[in-house]
């Protein structure tokens, strides 16, 4: 008897109607809809969150959030006989934090030596960057209302830190326990958290948080491990970008907001469906927590991946 032939999953792709479509997202939503719109649909239309796993290392999680916290501290408490004690602040500030997350003993052990190191590098930047007297502001949140062909949509952002300097530059810094994206990957608007930020920034969008309207000055990621090296300051982009590396930062702002326009624009259209992984070369840095829903290896295995 012969075979009946099967034909593969097809990549998901749901097309909700239009009134229930998101007319707020924040940058990092933003930046999932360029690479999987199907996590948006999970997310922000159906409202699914993401349970954690019984046996979830949260180390990573915890680490993370500490550092933010650290830096946050920091900030808030900067000590007058810096860097004499800058260090010893930040580290004792970060070992606190993993203690309130929950971190278990043998973590915290391994933590105190990369601290340690952590916090010599901290208290270094923090002087290069403090050196003109810019101000430091940590966790603000901005908004923006974008008047898009007549119906509003709100592009919001918290940023991890934002410095004004004496130029009236405002510069954006975005703190990162792991890789930062690469510049390739913030060119062509595929990590647009930075960009955007600096967007709503330049716009007056931090004003409900005491910040004025800035034009773009550095967009910077802070990659903090403790480990050789213990951290590196990764420059997107700078008001004297060269175009390669490291991006002209008002431009690359301006056009990170042109781009979501177009891409409001698009998911307008009612037949745009919320597909799954759209920018599959990223899948391996930025792992979805809707993949078993949109049935990846269904789908994936029948080569329809990346044919978009």
């Amino acid at each position: 008897m012969p075979r009946t032939p099967t034909r593969p999953a097809p990549r998901p792709a749901p097309k909700p109607p239009l009134a229930d479509r998101p007319k707020k997202l924040f940058v990092t939503g933003v930046e999932t809809l360029t690479r999987d719109p199907y996590a948006v649909w999970a997310r922000h239309i159906l409202g699914l969150r993401q349970l954690a796993r019984p046996d979830e290392e949260v180390d990573v999680r915890i680490r993370g959030t500490a550092i933010h916290k650290a830096f946050e501290d920091l900030a808030l408490n900067w000590p007058a006989d810096a860097p004499e004690t800058a260090a010893a602040a930040f580290e004792g500030y970060y070992l606190q934090a993993l203690i309130d997350g929950g971190m278990p003993p043998e973590g915290l052990a391994r933590e105190t030596a990369l601290a340690r190191e952590a916090a010599a590098w901290v208290a270094e930047l923090e002087l290069q960057r403090r050196a003109d007297g810019r101000a430091i502001h940590v966790e603000k949140e901005g908004e923006l209302v974008l008047d898009i062909d007549g119906e509003p949509f709100t592009v919001a952002a918290k940023a991890d830190r934002i410095e004004i300097g004496p130029d009236g530059l405002g510069h954006v810094l975005d703190f990162k326990t792991g890789r930062a994206p690469s510049a390739k990957m913030v060119r062509t608007g595929f990590s647009p958290q930075l960009t955007l930020t600096a967007a709503i920034l330049a716009k007056g969008g931090f004003h409900r948080a005491g910040l004025p309207a800035a034009p773009t000055g550095e967009l910077v990621y802070l990659e903090v491990t403790g480990r050789k090296p213990a951290g590196r300051a990764e420059v997107r982009a700078a008001p004297d970008g060269d175009g390669k590396s490291v991006l002209e930062s008002q431009g690359a702002a301006d056009g990170a907001l042109a781009g979501l326009i177009g891409l409001v624009r698009q998911f307008r259209d009612p037949e745009r469906g919320y597909a799954s992984r759209t920018a599959p070369q990223f899948v391996k840095l930025y792992a979805s927590d809707y993949d078993h829903l949109a049935r990846v290896f269904e789908w994936s295995t029948s080569g329809e991946e990346g044919e978009e």
